[in-house]
């Protein structure tokens, strides 16, 4: 499990070690001419046999999988040729779309020889005479009132159907579905519905929406959130509404946690790969109880707990898959809501021959063990932001990053005692021992001590409000130095889409950076959040060749931060080799990596860049009265410039009770949120003393 610190969040990944863990293998089948495509189940109920639904290129199978041991292909209907082929069932029917233009295929599993089914392309309602008509789909979804959502579809009878969601009822009517209504704002690569709530991977603009559908002839969006890596493929409810999970179909992405209780705000609460680093890429994700359940290509079939949604940690994996990293092969479909609860899995190409496989799992994974803590300086007692935490000697590799208030969360699948490393540049690394229990959380906070030989960048001033003790320099260079290190380019499309990527423990200042033009151009330099939303920008008149330009960036702390370009500009050096990643600038920068599919391949355009801290001006000063309270005079006539160095000062001159007391020494001022605050600011604000007291005041202006 690594974790990849956004605001405030932490975000894990696992690197595996072996092919499986936690998920036993029951049986399998194979098909000899067809790779396969999505899965679904299905159990009648009235022999309660379970029957895994499988799309092939070149057509539908029904497979027993009641021994699963000994599975049966009960029957195999053949249909045109098409990579995809997805299925769902209401009742006893199974619904299945393709893009292959032979319409919406339903079948009647309580005939077990295949041979009761329809192809249907029409729909219409009526009762107000409205339809509709397509012949291909990419997917679709039935929720639990019997209401079918097609994604995608599209027609090749000269038709032209909402390419979004079409709304059908297959509950009145589950041989000839009439129609309800539809939304077509955007096209819908796959998605699910609960309530009167439509959940919509929106892949080609990389967003999720949310959508109320109680009203099927108007549609609403109510909300919508990038995904981390623009490429929404599908999206899966919590069972308590409370929390939804995406993938993105795209190398080295992850499944993101979203919190949705204020539909108005959604909130990223955590992510996580599989296997990092190995360009592996999810597909399908579905919630199953307090477990994610994933098919993840090259990957196999991956679970992962999410009891608490902010701290995801994968208990089990099954790699089915002779291969790695990059690639559409291997997995996928997961399904993990048969009755018996077994997990049966649809590979494309994993058979002995290369073509569809079938996989059955037994379960044999538990709650996982939760970590937490907090990190601190121990000679500042600030936070540390970004250290590095890992559970070692685990069957699953595992690390998770602080957060902008020195928390952390990280977990594993296994009970027992674990030694736990805490690591961050500029600081001595420890090691601590953690108990860890399944179902529990441990907590484990830890004290780091800076090191002396490695560079800290901050205000070195002691009368600044952002006065560092730690820091030992002012001004540091980093990144590539030039763009000599490895093969690489000028830069042309997609013109301004590529980034940098880099996380910023404290606020910072990026003054400028190197660059090199093939000709004389003008660029819109632009500092950018997670998001992609633009913090700060400026806009230069490049020559041709080499150049230091200033950009002044004030970055506020935060990960994933973005330095880039604006769209439509171009003609900028970029490496397409030679990279170094992590680029550490100061103890408080690091380059992680790019925007690039290969995100560690790549270096885009900024070079040799030059970072600083400003140390804070101050506007305000303050005098300390006979009860040793700091105050501002509010005329500017106060002896001491901020307000840190009064209380550090200020003496109590009534009692000798009071004057020990106020020989202790601060250490720190924080607002409510755990931030450092040394300014006059209308809010609480907490008081750290070298004795372990806390004293809280509110100061006034």
């Amino acid at each position: 499990m690594q974790k990849i610190l956004l605001i405030l969040y932490l975000y894990p990944f696992f690197i595996f070690s072996q092919n499986n863990y936690n998920l036993s293998l029951l049986g399998t089948y194979e098909w000899s001419t067809s790779e396969g495509s999505d899965i679904w189940g299905w159990a009648n109920p009235i022999n309660g046999n379970e029957y895994a639904l499988v799309g092939l290129n070149d057509g539908f199978s029904c497979v027993n999988v009641t021994n699963p041991s000994s599975p049966i292909e009960e029957f195999y209907i053949p249909d045109l040729n098409s990579t995809w082929r997805d299925i769902k069932t209401w009742g006893n029917y199974a619904y299945i779309t393709t893009e292959a233009h032979a319409g919406l295929l339903i079948i009647d599993l309580t005939d077990m020889t295949g041979n009761t089914n329809w192809h249907v392309t029409e729909f219409s309602n009526p009762m107000t005479g409205a339809s509709t008509s397509f012949t291909a789909a990419h997917n679709l979804y039935i929720d639990e009132n019997g209401v079918c959502y097609i994604f995608g579809a599209s027609s090749n009878n000269g038709g032209n159907p909402t390419d979004g969601a079409i709304f059908l009822d297959v509950n009145n009517n589950p041989t000839n579905p009439t129609y309800l209504g539809e939304w077509n704002d955007e096209y819908i690569h796959d998605g699910m519905t609960k309530g009167d709530t439509l959940y919509a991977g929106c892949i080609n603009i990389g967003d999720l929406y949310i959508i109320d559908v109680s009203d099927k002839t108007n549609p609403v969006i109510i909300g919508t959130h990038q995904t981390p890596s623009a490429f929404t493929h599908n999206a899966w409810i919590s069972d308590d509404g409370r929390y939804v999970f995406t993938t993105d179909e795209k190398s080295d992405a992850y499944i993101a946690a979203y919190d949705i209780t204020d539909i108005s705000n959604i909130q990223e609460i955590d992510r996580i790969q599989s296997n990092p680093e190995s360009n592996s890429i999810p597909h399908n994700t579905h919630v199953d109880g307090n477990f994610l359940v994933t098919s993840w290509y090259r990957d196999g079939t991956i679970i992962h707990d999410i009891t608490n949604p902010n701290n995801l940690v994968q208990v089990a994996y099954y790699d089915s898959y002779n291969g790695s990293g990059d690639g559409f092969d291997g997995c996928w479909g997961t399904y993990p809501f048969l009755p018996s609860g077994n997990i049966i899995s649809s590979d494309i190409n994993s058979s002995n021959n290369g073509n569809g496989k079938l996989l059955i799992y037994q379960r044999n994974f538990s709650a996982a063990c939760y970590l937490e803590g907090n990190i601190t300086d121990a000679i500042t007692s600030t936070s540390i932001i970004g250290a590095t935490i890992k559970i070692l000697n685990t069957t699953i590799q595992n690390s998770s990053y602080s957060n902008l208030n020195g928390f952390y969360s990280s977990g594993n699948a296994d009970a027992g005692t674990f030694n736990v490393a805490f690591s961050k540049l500029g600081y001595i690394s420890d090691t601590l021992q953690a108990i860890l229990q399944n179902g529990q959380i441990t907590v484990l906070n830890a004290i780091l001590y800076p090191d002396p030989n490695i560079p800290i960048l901050g205000c070195m001033d002691s009368l600044s409000s952002n006065f560092n003790p730690s820091a030992n320099t002012a001004l540091e260079y980093g990144g590539e130095l030039d763009n000599t290190s490895g093969s690489g380019g000028y830069y042309y499309s997609p013109a301004g889409s590529q980034h940098m990527i880099f996380d910023a423990s404290t606020d910072l200042l990026i003054k400028s950076a190197v660059f090199y033009a093939e000709y004389p151009v003008t660029v819109t330099f632009e500092l950018r959040d997670n998001n992609g939303s633009v913090i700060d920008d400026t806009t230069h008149l490049l020559t041709a060749g080499q150049q230091q330009l200033d950009l002044n960036f004030k970055v506020p702390a935060g990960n994933n931060r973005q330095l880039g370009i604006s769209n439509g500009n171009t003609g900028l050096y970029r490496n397409d080799g030679g990279t170094d990643y992590p680029y550490d600038i100061g103890s408080i920068m690091s380059i992680t990596g790019s925007s690039a599919s290969n995100p560690t391949n790549y270096y885009y355009f900024y070079y040799n860049i030059e970072v600083e801290v400003p140390c804070q001006e101050l506007t305000t000063s303050w005098n300390c009265d006979s009860n040793g309270n700091c105050f501002d005079p509010g005329d500017g006539s106060g002896i001491y410039s901020s307000f840190y160095n009064c209380e550090l000062n200020c003496i109590n001159t009534e009692t000798p009770n009071n004057i020990n007391k106020k020989q202790k020494i601060l250490k720190r001022v924080t607002n409510s949120l755990g931030q450092d605050n040394y300014n006059n600011s209308k809010q609480i604000l907490f008081y750290l003393y070298n004795d372990g007291t806390v004293e809280k005041k509110i100061i006034i202006k």
